[in-house]
């Protein structure tokens, strides 16, 4: 935490350990501080810093940490606001603010100094999240078994398959038959969703599809058929990155036969050049000093060869 915050000076500051530990070492969290400011006309504020291993653990704490009905707030890359709360996302940070506001520059001074942040975008299997009918900020990204027991103790932790490295975004929905639960799940691959998704047919009174790496789950439905209409509306696209080639000079073949020609051509007058420095050089050794090494000897490195050819 910095020494001040524009006109609010740090008066005090410590490590802090989140209340839910087992949840918040299943986000990666490393350590935490805490830090109060003043200013000089009474008003106080809070600071507390949590950093988390990586940018997704950091991204799933910022989902069960933020505010309900909070407005948006113009820090880090994500940030709500609600009465004289501010949680930031900011990298592998996230960032609480309570009390009176500090100015926005300071607040992102603040953040762009923060020690060891990794940055990253947000988990993409948020992009497939369906928007239609969701409840705003009923999201919460899941990394391991005790967020999974939070939100759906209906799905044993085995099913999921957290060993696999499958997450998950639960989100919530509203429909005229009653509110959906569901849980978006993201394997690696779509051969490891393959292997899953029979272990999640098995369960009772869920519903379950497999699109790609994705497995959408809708826990005990008030309806089936919103269960199937919300799960329809799951899709998984794929998208490839392709690196555009830069097109290169030689690429066009009547520009490489002109550069062929000018490195001949090139070679032929360097040829020239030194034919005639190294002749010109041995000339004029031959006038100054006829018997140095430089003007050499004509007769003595010239071979002749008597032949005589006889019938």
């Amino acid at each position: 935490m910095p020494d001040a915050l524009g006109d609010f000076v740090r008066q005090s500051a410590g490590a802090f350990e989140p209340e839910d530990t087992e949840l918040f070492a299943e986000f990666g969290f490393e350590e935490g501080q805490r830090a109060s400011y003043t200013t000089a006309d009474g008003r106080a504020l809070t600071v507390t810093g949590y950093r988390f291993q990586d940018a997704t653990g950091a991204f799933a704490a910022y989902q069960w940490m933020r505010p309900a009905d909070g407005e948006p707030a113009p820090y880090g890359e994500q940030a709500l606001r609600r009465g004289e709360l501010i949680a930031i996302r900011f990298g592998s940070y996230v960032v609480e603010m309570r009390g009176a506001e500090a100015i926005d520059t300071h607040v992102e001074a603040m953040l762009a100094f923060l020690p060891r942040v990794t940055l990253r975008a947000p988990p993409p299997v948020r992009q497939f999240v369906p928007e239609q009918d969701l409840i705003p900020f009923s999201g919460r990204y899941i990394l391991g078994p005790v967020a999974l027991a939070a939100v759906a103790p209906e799905i044993p932790p085995s099913v999921a398959a957290f060993r696999m490295d499958a997450e998950g975004q639960f989100v919530r929905y509203q429909t005229e038959a009653g509110e959906l639960r569901m849980i978006l799940f993201s394997y690696p691959s779509a051969q490891i969703a393959r292997g899953q998704i029979e272990s999640f047919h098995q369960l009772s009174k869920v519903a379950a599809k497999r699109d790609g790496p994705l497995i959408a789950v809708v826990i005990d439905p008030p309806s089936a058929d919103e269960a199937e209409r919300l799960l329809a509306r799951v899709r998984y696209a794929g998208e490839i990155t392709v690196t555009p080639r830069e097109p290169r000079r030689h690429d066009n073949f009547g520009i490489f036969l002109q550069d062929v020609v000018y490195f001949g051509l090139l070679l032929a007058a360097l040829m020239i050049v030194g034919g005639t420095a190294v002749a010109g050089a041995r000339m004029l050794a031959r006038r100054a000093a006829g018997k140095s090494i430089t003007a050499g000897d004509d007769d003595a490195n010239m071979i002749r060869l008597d032949i005589n050819f006889r019938k």
